[in-house]
């Protein structure tokens, strides 16, 4: 009984301190323990005020962290404020702003947490994407110079194709579009392979 006692006092002492969060549910646990305390149930009460505490410790937590990234949101925009998807991820950061205001913090965390690694893969995704298209347009440079040697000119339907291929590519990535990046670039793979053909 002495041990639920103490582990209230400690559960009303964390609560006392939980400022910036939302502790109407907690305030109910606390005097359901109280509650279980006073009916003779000390096991329902030390459970209980240590959950509360347990909580209090999570919110928390939570809540430093989602405040801290929110302090750096310039950063996260940065990452997705020239791509074509970008209402998609405003849409979700101001999910995790919502949560926060509402003072849902280990939401507003998981949010934040799950945003976060989909742009890191996004991010990484994109780089590789990038390695490639560079590779490719070196590549069809060294070929258009040799298309020209060998009178391929610029108003060839094949070479034309190739050259937008290529352009559209660029726009793709610039837009963070992979799936449609690689889709060009494949085709003007292929069509550079029938261009060297008819060197």
């Amino acid at each position: 009984m002495n041990r639920a006692a103490e582990a209230i006092k400690e559960a009303e002492r964390q609560l006392q301190q939980a400022d910036g969060l939302d502790v109407s549910e907690l305030n109910t646990r606390i005097n359901h323990a109280t509650a279980a305390l006073e009916s003779g149930n000390a096991s329902q009460a030390v459970g209980l005020a240590d959950g509360v505490v347990r909580t209090i410790k999570a919110e928390r937590e939570a809540m430093d962290e989602t405040r801290r990234a929110l302090r750096q949101k310039k950063k996260l925009v940065k990452q997705f404020e020239n791509r074509q998807d970008r209402e998609v991820w405003e849409a979700k950061l101001s999910a995790i702003t919502k949560a926060a205001d509402d003072k849902q913090w280990t939401h507003a965390a998981t949010l934040l947490s799950r945003l976060t690694s989909e742009l890191d893969k996004t991010g990484k995704e994109l780089d590789e994407v990038t390695e490639l298209l560079d590779f490719v347009t070196e590549e069809w440079k060294i070929l258009r110079n040799q298309l020209e040697a060998a009178m391929v000119k610029s108003d060839d339907k094949e070479r034309a194709n190739c050259e937008a291929s290529v352009a559209k590519a660029r726009d793709e990535v610039a837009a963070g579009n992979v799936d449609q990046c690689l889709a060009h670039l494949s085709t003007a793979d292929d069509l550079m392979e029938k261009l060297r053909r008819r060197i």
